[in-house]
C-alpha cells in the first residue's frame, strides 16, 4: 500500500538528557560522541494514506546509557507508542528491554494491541493468486469495491524473553507469551461506496471453504520458544561490523475448535555487517526464513513472522516493509518462506544540536523472497465450489461474470522469487533513535498496486 506520510519536525523533538558528555578523539563514528545517564526522545507524528486516513499519535523512547562506557549500547530502554487513524487503525504498545535488570542476562517484555480494520488479503500462494488492481480502482470499468482485497484483523500480544551467555559470542534464548489474533471481513462505514451485496475476497474464501470454519475468526495461542544466538556486533543499531545469527523453535498451542492447529515453527536469521569505508560506508545483508515443521498453522499465523526480540510492532510474512519493501503487504501468503535483504549504508553528516547528537544517513537496498512451503489448495474442490456458486443466477459471482482464472492461476510457479529495490534516508538521534523513510519498487507488477511504495518508521530493517 502506498503510504504518503508527514511527520512533525524532528528538530522540535522534546529531549531530556542527564550527565551528557562528548569525546572527539575516538576514530569510530559511534564513539565520537558519548552519552551517559538517561535520555528521553518524544516524537509526535502525523501520517496519511487514502484508505487509513490520517494517523496521529506519539512515539517515545527512554534510554539509560549508564556511565556511557558502552555507548552507543544502552543498559535499558522503554518504548511507548500510541497511534490512531481517522478510520480506526491503531497501535498501543509498551516495550522494555534491558541488559541490567537480571545480572548477566538480557530481557525483553512486550505488551501490544494492534487493530487494523482494513488489512491486506490477496489470497494464498503468491503467484497462484491473481491480483486484479483494476477491481479496486474506482475509475476503472472493472471496478468492484475498494475493500475487495482487505480484511479486518486485531492482534493482542504479550511476551517475555530472556537471553543468557553460553560462551564468547554464543548465547541461549527462551521466551513465553500469549498471542490473540481476531479475523473478520471488512465492516461497513469505512468507504463511501456501498458494497453491502459485494463480498470481499476473504468472504469468497469462506464460501469456497478454502478457509475452514474453525480458523475463520482467529483465536488464542499461548506460545513458547527457545533457541541459540550468535552475536559479535559492537552495537545493536546500525553496527559497522559483526554478525548476528539465531536459530529457534516456536510452539504455538491451540485449544477448543482450533485443537487441530497446534504447531511447531522453525525460524532462522543471519545478519552480516562489513565496513567498506571506515565511518562512512557499510555493506550489510540479512537472510531469514520461517517454516512449519510439525502440525498445521491456521492461515492467520502463516503471515506472522516470529522474532526472538520484537523490535517492531509486527513482522509480516513475505511482502511489506518488514520483509520485501515495495511488495504488497501479505502478497505472498504461505506457511514457509525465505528472504534476503541487501543494503549499502552510509552516514554522511554528524552534528550536535540541543545537547543531542544527530546523524544523517542513507541506504540503497535490494530485497528478495521465495516461498518454501505452500498453502494446500485443492484445485478440483475449489473449482467445484466456484462453479456451483456461478450457476446460481442470484449470486454476486454470476451477476458479476467473474471467471475462475481471474482469481487463480494454478499453472503459475509459486516458488518463483519476488524482488524489490529502493533507497532510504535516516535521521538518528544519539545513534539509537532512528527515523527512517524508505521508498521501494517491486520488479513484478503483480506484487504491487503501484510501482512506488513509501515506508515511514523507526529504526533500520535489520
Amino acid at each position: 500500500m502506498l503510504l504518503v506520510s508527514a511527520v512533525t519536525n524532528v528538530m522540535a523533538e522534546t529531549t531530556v538528557s542527564i550527565d551528557s558528555q562528548s569525546s572527539d578523539s575516538a576514530a569510530d563514528t559511534t564513539k565520537r560522541f558519548v552519552k551517559s545517564g538517561w535520555n528521553l526522545g518524544i516524537l509526535p507524528s502525523l501520517a496519511y494514506d487514502a484508505d487509513n486516513g490520517f494517523t496521529f499519535g506519539v512515539l517515545a523512547n527512554v534510554f539509560d546509557y549508564g556511565s556511557g562506557d558502552d555507548y552507543p549500547n544502552y543498559r535499558q530502554r522503554y518504548n511507548v507508542k500510541a497511534t490512531l487513524s481517522t478510520k480506526r487503525t491503531g497501535t498501543l504498545r509498551v516495550y522494555y528491554d534491558s541488559d541490567c535488570a537480571i545480572k548477566n542476562h538480557k530481557i525483553a517484555i512486550d505488551l501490544s494491541y494492534i487493530t487494523d480494520p482494513i488489512s491486506d488479503f490477496y489470497g494464498f500462494n503468491g503467484n497462484q493468486s491473481v491480483f486484479n488492481k483494476k477491481w479496486i480502482e474506482q475509475k476503472s470499468s472493472d471496478y468492484i469495491t475498494r475493500p475487495f482485497y482487505m480484511r479486518k484483523t486485531n492482534i493482542f500480544r504479550t511476551s517475555f524473553d530472556i537471553n543468557g551467555k553460553i560462551h564468547g559470542n554464543w548465547n541461549w534464548n527462551a521466551g513465553v507469551g500469549i498471542l490473540n489474533i481476531s479475523e473478520d471481513h471488512v465492516k461497513d462505514g469505512f468507504f463511501k461506496d456501498s458494497y453491502d451485496t459485494v463480498p470481499d475476497l476473504i468472504e469468497l474464501y469462506w464460501q469456497w471453504n478454502i478457509i475452514g470454519e474453525a480458523e475463520r475468526n482467529g483465536g488464542w495461542h499461548p506460545f513458547i520458544h527457545g533457541g541459540f544466538v550468535y552475536d559479535s556486533r559492537p552495537c545493536r543499531v546500525n553496527p559497522p561490523k559483526g554478525i548476528y545469527a539465531d536459530l529457534f523453535l516456536t510452539y504455538n498451542a491451540a485449544f477448543g475448535k482450533l485443537k487441530d492447529y497446534n504447531n511447531v515453527v522453525v525460524n532462522f536469521n543471519f545478519m552480516h555487517y562489513v565496513t567498506i569505508v571506515k565511518d562512512y560506508l557499510v555493506f550489510a545483508y540479512h537472510v531469514g526464513g520461517q517454516n512449519v515443521i510439525i502440525g498445521n498453522a491456521p492461515y492467520y499465523l502463516q503471515n506472522y513472522e516470529n522474532r526472538l526480540f520484537v523490535d517492531k510492532d509486527r513482522y509480516y510474512g513475505l511482502g511489506g516493509g518488514t520483509t520485501l519493501r515495495g511488495v504488497l503487504r501479505n502478497k505472498i501468503w504461505v506457511p514457509g518462506f525465505a528472504y534476503a535483504n541487501v543494503e549499502f549504508r552510509t552516514v554522511f553528516w554528524n552534528f550536535k544540536l540541543f545537547n543531542q547528537y544527530f546523524s544523517l544517513g542513507a541506504n540503497l537496498f535490494l530485497d528478495a523472497g521465495v516461498a518454501t512451503q505452500k498453502y494446500y489448495l485443492n484445485e478440483r474442490e475449489i473449482k467445484s465450489a466456484f462453479d456451483a456458486q456461478y450457476s446460481d443466477s442470484q449470486s454476486w459471482l454470476a451477476e458479476s461474470g467473474r471467471t475462475f482464472d481471474e482469481f487463480f492461476d494454478f499453472d503459475a510457479n509459486l516458488y518463483n522469487p519476488h524482488f524489490s529495490a529502493g533507497l532510504g534516508i535516516k535521521i538518528a538521534m544519539n545513534h539509537n533513535f532512528v527515523l527512517s523513510g524508505e521508498w521501494g519498487v517491486p520488479f513484478n507488477e503483480q506484487d504491487s498496486k503501484s510501482m512506488a511504495n513509501f515506508y515511514l518508521d523507526l529504526g533500520y530493517l535489520f
